[in-house]
């Protein structure tokens, strides 16, 4: 299974108690986790949210919620003891700065289908063809099944229909430090890592960008008839900090209208202990795809109920905002993220939100050293859109990246942020070409 970046081999060796030899070279012997000491907890936690709730540090948590968790608590307390998904459970790691006040950023990771035991029994070649299979043209997952014979009829469908319902969406991770609205820039740096829990380590099987609370919405009717709504700011820290529980379960499974439920999302909900067909819809017009109601466990009792983890779906409340502090209260994702996340939840799941209020948000103004812009104008930010196009016409679609738009939002600086170097030696090769012809060579 897979760790990602928990530490360097060395660091998260003696934070588990591992001496290196005389050599240097570390002898590596696996800890129990209800052994590691709250000192190697935190360590960890720095780079692996997974660790998070495990922590006892008072600064993560409000003063009604006391109760502080062990190993067993982050199993799912519904499914059977023996159940092969009873070890799942998310992680809302929603700092945006780090103790030194630094921004965090977002760097999302995406899952890597031959680590997680729902494919165990297929081979990892083929996974790894499936991985990468976003960065084909044409691919077709019937031919690419059929193709193989050491698949069996019932492996074959499971593969067409998981590409055809969770995997055709892929897109690349989010890569940003700040998100923009108007004239104001937000530390990015709140994720959701999706975690497995072994008695010798807890697995960041992905990690997915998200927005908490900073917003509440408020609704008026003039005298038309016509109804008006606008935001007001509503941090949840300080005493509006039991707005978010500590602990929650995530009680409803729902759907979207953009998928069809029958068949195999309908059976693979059965496997993981239960989901339903029901379509959430936010004041009765607009829909919340995917949407994980948010149960709070009976020590949040002051948290609010009825939240949960859905795509963007609010038009003032952009994709570009994923990452900082700037929702009403759900727990936002991507499109991708939200269709993975209902694939790989488990019903009954355990929902941990753990953030300090020092560091759940900061703003900056347009004029800060920090924030720095890759485009200075419009003409810049287009004639990077136009070579993404030209040169990652795929990736460029999934990312939402048109010929002619901002050179300032969260999209094209996403863009930039993963191909940003390429293009830069992309730009030095060309301006050599240039010199070159100029001088006659």
């Amino acid at each position: 299974m897979l760790i990602i970046r928990l530490l360097p081999l060395m660091l998260l060796a003696l934070a588990c108690g591992n001496k290196p030899n005389q050599e240097g070279e570390v002898k590596v012997v696996k800890t129990k986790i209800k052994d590691l000491s709250q000192e190697q907890v935190e360590i960890i936690a720095k780079t692996n949210g997974c660790y998070l709730p495990l922590t006892r540090n008072s600064k993560f948590f409000s003063k009604y919620v006391t109760k502080r968790l062990v190993f067993n608590d982050l199993m799912n307390m519904t499914l059977d003891t023996l159940h092969p998904f009873r070890n799942r459970y998310i992680v809302g790691d929603m700092n945006v700065l780090d103790d030194s006040g630094n921004v965090r950023g977002l760097i999302e990771v995406n899952p890597r289908l031959h680590l997680l035991k729902d494919f165990s029994n297929v081979d990892t070649a083929l996974l790894m063809k499936l991985q990468n299979s976003h960065l084909l043209r044409d691919f077709d997952v019937q031919d690419f099944v059929g193709s193989n014979h050491r698949l069996n009829a019932k492996e074959k469908k499971d593969l067409v229909d998981f590409h055809s319902s969770v995997w055709k969406y892929y897109t690349p991770g989010l890569n940003r430090k700040f998100a923009f609205s108007g004239g104001s820039f937000y530390a990015a740096g709140q994720k959701l890592c999706l975690c497995e829990a072994y008695e010798d380590t807890l697995i960041e099987v992905a990690r997915f960008g998200t927005s908490g609370k900073r917003m509440d919405p408020i609704i008026t009717v003039d005298s038309s008839g016509t109804e008006r709504i606008r935001h007001i700011e509503y941090i949840p820290i300080g005493i509006k900090r039991d707005y978010y529980g500590f602990h929650y379960t995530i009680s409803s499974k729902n759907w979207e209208t953009e998928r069809n439920y029958k068949g195999y999302a309908q059976h693979h909900d059965s496997v993981l202990g239960g989901g339903n067909d029901r379509v959430t819809i936010f004041r009765n017009k607009v829909e919340l795809p995917n949407f994980l109601l948010m149960q709070p466990m009976p020590c949040n009792k002051k948290a609010m109920p009825q939240n949960g983890i859905h795509e963007v779906a609010l038009r003032e409340l952009s994709r570009g905002m994923l990452g900082s502090a700037n929702s009403i209260g759900c727990i936002r994702v991507t499109d991708f993220a939200s269709k993975f996340l209902r694939w790989w939840t488990p019903q009954d799941a355990n929902f941990f939100i753990l953030y300090t209020d020092s560091q759940y948000i900061k703003v900056f103004s347009k004029n800060n050293s920090l924030v720095i812009f890759p485009f200075k104008n419009k003409p810049e930010g287009d004639a990077f859109r136009k070579w993404l196009i030209l040169t990652y016409p795929i990736q460029a679609k999934q990312m939402e990246i048109s010929e002619s738009g901002a050179f300032d939002n969260g999209f094209i600086l996403d863009a930039h942020n993963i191909y940003g170097m390429e293009y830069e030696r992309y730009k030095l090769n060309l301006a050599k070409k240039v010199s070159k012809s100029n001088r006659g060579i």
